[in-house]
């Protein structure tokens, strides 16, 4: 995740590491390449980075980021949009895997509701693997808040359960935002009332809906897969 800071250009306050860690070649090249481009590099006994660390075992390196402290309006700025709107996510795991999902299918940006976990959660930040040093995301916006900024700029696909028409079928051309919702309760009825679409992943084994990270990836990628083959 520190090489991926160093890729983006991340805005980095210091970077601190134990002796263990440059032991090998790779980690003392990474650490040459983060003083190289002027970032703080600090080696501290590794009961120090242990004290400061919040997974059990570090990998030896920790680094300290700016958070990117993103607007709506610049969010919605771009001639067409893509967006994944996370609507009340309560998984660290989930969100954070949604949010590399994003940048992979390479989402303009994301827009997460409230009731939806932090984004700067821990588990958030060590499952997004450096997503959140690419992609632009707005939160603590209500869904009402959420329709209204986006009406008139996008086109709202909402991911749900009882959906008219399956996700394959939807027209993904244009600024569009996908919506996925609470693991529990799906999508806040106001976004569902005013959705342009409500898609549907079909299910052919016993079960009543797909993990909400794995929904995302879906629709995701097959916006991707549309927007960039002009299919409808």
């Amino acid at each position: 995740m520190v090489a991926e800071a160093l890729q983006a250009k991340a805005e980095l306050e210091v970077v601190l590491y134990n002796r263990e860690f440059v032991g090998s070649p790779e980690h003392a090249e990474l650490i040459e390449q983060l003083a190289r481009a002027g970032y703080r590099c600090i080696e501290v006994p590794t009961s120090e980075l242990n004290r400061v660390s919040a997974t059990v075992t570090p990998p030896g390196i920790l680094a300290i980021a700016r958070q990117r402290k993103i607007s709506i309006e610049s969010l919605l700025a771009s001639q067409e949009v893509f967006l994944l709107v996370a609507d009340g996510v309560q998984d660290p795991g989930n969100l954070g895997t949604m949010l590399r999902t994003a940048v992979a299918a390479g989402c303009t940006g994301a827009l997460l509701t409230t009731g939806t976990v932090d984004p700067y959660n821990e588990k958030v930040v060590r499952a997004s693997m450096g997503a959140l040093f690419y992609l632009p995301v707005v939160s603590g916006l209500g869904p009402g808040e959420v329709i209204s900024r986006l009406e008139g700029r996008s086109k709202i696909i909402v991911g749900h359960v009882a959906g008219e028409i399956f996700y394959h079928e939807c027209d993904y051309g244009g600024s569009v935002a996908i919506v996925v919702g609470n693991e529990n309760r799906g999508p806040s009825p106001e976004i569902l009332a005013r959705a342009h679409a409500r898609v549907k992943i079909p299910l052919w084994g016993p079960v009543e809906s797909l993990n909400v990270a794995v929904a995302a990836g879906l629709l995701l990628y097959e916006a991707a897969r549309c927007r960039h083959s002009s299919c409808t």
